[in-house]
């Protein structure tokens, strides 16, 4: 008996991975005679479904295109497939409609990512839930208490399973070139980045010029991936949207996937593969018993060297029919694999809702967590121009098509909604140090010692752009962009919220809610309440005061920290705030490593792309921010300064974040002169890399002498600043540290001289009391321990 099939699809008239498994499940369904119903959320038009069809030749008059809206009309169907997770909610007012039908949700998101999306209470109106691998299903049914769920991979339909020619049995092509290829869609998850650091290390490192990158896609990280090209020197090794050679090595470094159809491709074409298993390990389920491939570490000098052993060896055709045989049987006869999934699910009992579900409800609530709410306006006007023959033909040229997106991606990024709250999660961190121009500080390692106390606790951390969303990904946790709706309501929905300034106005904040304020410093300069310009303390207090209400906790060093805290924010009007002077997260971190040399290994690597090098000597240069330039002319000729040391000192510009773009200034005075982005620096690691630090009234001065290292401070324009901002305390005075001038040979004398630095041992005595190496340990059993406990690795809710 043939049957009604409705597939509700995000769009997929796009290119993209789920796009494809819609297709081949309509080409599984259609060649068994069924009838196909296709619900899309994107609008859509005339054209839009002829192109489909001119490319798909399984797409014919039994195969209809409804618009998403039409679900709130009708839809009877044997078996209702959600392709889209954050669609899950439709799922109720579907079931209503159909108490009869199968309905389906197909997880196509890697399971992290599910785990923020999905919602237990949508799941109930299934009948069942498709995932890829055994351990999707595993983490699951144990993430959601859900058990109706069944294995079963994409289906594979559009694979030839043939051996194609022609087939390359070298790596290297007829110039001798390494070609690397990538085809995905341009987001976090996908790590381009790494691969782009890969290059840089075999190009420029390892001096091997005959590698190429071909990155093929679409999306927002097209301008990160631009920029690091342009910072790693690659622009004649990588290359976007530029047709790639024949042969070629797929290379993949992305952190996670559900299955991955892009490999699966390669290996039906006869490439070789070279990828990272995944942070899950599901890639590497999925792909474990495949030939001709390379499974990447994810550390940049051993994986360089493993990809210099695999390119130089040959492709063999037996490995290629090997893997012909593995993809024929892991897709092979997927109808009857779905309808037998079917049978054995055939006794789930899916929630029947009592009363009728509003589908306007359920859309709008879509609309609003969606994105394509704001590209709305614009698509539809894009919809309308494209169906004209000479504007449409205009508007698809890709160039313009990608200057379009990029821009616009620009702008809506500036717009906000409001969405509605959602019920406090005790179990759900919001971070944001910085504003969200950077990841690092005591957010940043207060987070890390939550994740490692409590690994099941859902982190979600600010971020103003992809080169802060790189970094925040990098540690696991999510990254949400500053000042979006997203972002509202992660930051109104977790019940801790941890900053280290002040948090925006808008997210307020509600009851029950926990804000951890650890401030950034130690301060030397005067704040708020304690400036000399009457008109500045005042704009200040004004804007000050009822930001530090939101206030809970505050964490400090000492109980002299405490003190100035309390003068610069006048905290005695926060009747309910707890001050923690129990040392800092960020200081933890600098004891815990001080003497460790693996640790600094690794961020010489992380920040130079290079191994570590034990005969270089590091001075980092830590100016802070003049608001009114004060000291402009003061700064000292780092190139001069450079050129007059010994040809292993290298120099570490950290730019203040309100300076950054002063960047490539800096980065291009020297090859010996480094200056990162801003969006990727912790400042701490820094710290720890350096051999010598030169700063003027940064409190980074503080931080630093718990390393027992020289501090080199310079005050050229000392009157001036105590005249506009003025001074808590002296710092000779206080701390024994002696200022020299910003002049090369004054400075090149004080870097080179052996003295003893007296001045370490009395900061550490004087203003950084209770700092250790177990601080994060103690503000976790203070502030989390009635929320959260810690039972084997899982972690629950104590009330």
């Amino acid at each position: 008996m043939k049957k009604k099939i409705a597939i509700i699809s995000f769009n997929i008239f796009a290119a993209g991975g789920t796009t494809r498994s819609n297709l081949n499940l309509i080409s599984e369904f259609r060649n068994h005679g069924d009838t196909v119903a296709v619900y899309n959320f994107r609008t859509f038009t005339a054209v839009d479904v002829l192109t489909l069809k001119y490319q798909n030749a399984v797409i014919d008059e039994q195969v209809r295109f409804y618009s998403f809206t039409d679900l709130g009309t009708a839809l009877t169907a044997d078996y209702i497939f959600i392709t889209r997770e954050n669609f899950f909610p439709l799922a109720k007012y579907l079931r209503y409609q159909n108490p009869n039908s199968v309905i389906i949700g197909e997880i196509h998101m890697a399971l992290p990512l599910v785990q923020a999306t999905v919602q237990p209470e949508d799941l109930v109106y299934f009948s069942s839930i498709r995932v890829a691998t055994e351990s999707i299903r595993t983490a699951f049914v144990q993430r959601f208490n859900f058990k109706n769920v069944y294995v079963q991979t994409v289906s594979l339909a559009h694979l030839q399973g043939i051996v194609q020619t022609p087939f390359f049995e070298s790596k290297a092509d007829a110039k001798n070139q390494i070609n690397f290829l990538v085809r995905t869609r341009f987001e976090n998850e996908k790590d381009i980045p790494f691969a782009i650091q890969l290059m840089d290390y075999l190009v420029h490192y390892l001096q091997r010029q005959n590698f190429q990158f071909y990155i093929e896609g679409y999306g927002p990280g097209e301008i990160l991936y631009r920029n690091l090209i342009s910072y790693y020197n690659l622009k004649a090794y990588v290359f976007i949207n530029q047709t790639p050679p024949e042969n070629y090595c797929y290379l993949y470094t992305g952190r996670a996937e559900s299955f991955g159809y892009s490999f699966a491709e390669a290996f039906d074409a006869g490439h070789p593969v070279i990828f990272y298993r995944g942070d899950d390990g599901v890639i590497f389920e999925n792909f474990q018993a495949f030939k001709n491939c390379l499974w990447l570490q994810k550390d940049i000098v051993t994986d360089a060297r493993r990809i210099l052993d695999f390119v130089a060896t040959a492709n063999t055709l037996t490995d290629y029919q090997t893997n012909l045989l593995i993809l024929k049987r892991l897709g092979g006869q997927y109808y009857e694999r779905f309808l037998e999934n079917m049978r054995l699910q055939s006794n789930a009992s899916p929630k029947v809702p009592k009363k009728a579900v509003a589908f306007t409800a359920i859309y709008d609530a879509l609309l609003t967590t969606d994105a394509t709410d704001l590209w709305a306006p614009y698509r539809k006007i894009y919809n309308r121009l494209k169906a004209w023959p000479l504007i449409g033909g205009l508007l698809k040229q890709p160039k313009l098509k990608q200057w379009a997106i990029l821009h616009l991606t620009q702008h809506l990024q500036n717009k906000q909604l409001v969405a509605a709250d959602l019920p406090l999660t005790a179990t759900a961190i919001f971070v944001e140090s910085f504003h969200g121009q950077n990841f690092s500080g005591d957010p940043k390692y207060l987070a890390l010692a939550i994740h490692q106390q409590w690994p099941q606790a859902e982190i979600f951390v600010s971020a103003t752009n992809q080169l802060v969303d790189m970094t925040i990904s990098r540690y696991g946790f999510v990254p949400i962009r500053t000042g979006t709706p997203d972002y509202i309501q992660k930051a109104r929905s977790c019940k801790y919220v941890i900053i280290n300034g002040n948090s925006l106005d808008k997210i307020g904040k509600r009851r029950g809610q926990i804000f951890i304020q650890t401030w950034h410093g130690l301060p030397l300069k005067h704040m708020v309440h304690d400036l000399s310009d009457p008109v500045q303390r005042q704009k200040e207090v004004t804007a000050f005061g009822p930001r530090m209400q939101k206030w809970d906790y505050l964490l400090t060093s000492s109980m002299y920290n405490t003190e100035l805290l309390e003068s610069a924010f006048n905290l005695t009007k926060n009747k309910h705030l707890t001050i923690l002077a129990a040392g800092t997260p960020k200081n933890d971190y600098l004891l815990k490593y001080k003497n460790d040399l693996n640790e600094k290994k690794r961020l010489y690597l992380k920040y130079f792309n290079r191994p570590y090098d034990a005969t270089k000597k590091i001075i980092l240069y830590c100016p802070t921010w003049r608001q009114n330039n004060w000291g402009e002319k003061t700064t000292p000729n780092l190139k001069q300064l450079i050129h007059q040391l010994p040809p292993n000192y290298e120099l570490i510009v950290k730019l203040h974040p309100l300076e950054s773009s002063q960047r490539k200034h800096y980065k291009a005075l020297d090859p010996r002169i480094y200056c990162f982005y801003n969006e990727w620096v912790d400042i701490q690691e820094l710290y720890l890399l350096a051999d010598i630090l030169i700063s003027d009234y940064s409190s980074a001065i503080f931080d630093y002498a718990l390393l027992d290292k020289k501090i080199i401070i310079t005050q050229d324009d000392q009157s001036k600043y105590e005249q506009a901002i003025g001074w808590y305390f002296d710092i000779k005075q206080q701390c024994g540290l002696t200022t020299t001038t910003n002049t090369v040979p004054a400075l090149v004398t004080e870097i080179l001289k052996k003295t003893p630095m007296t001045y370490d041992a009395l900061i550490q005595r004087k203003l950084l009391t209770n700092e250790t190496a177990t601080a994060s340990h103690k503000i976790l059993q203070t502030i989390f321990a009635k929320d959260y406990m810690r039972t084997g690795d899982n972690l629950r809710k104590v009330r």
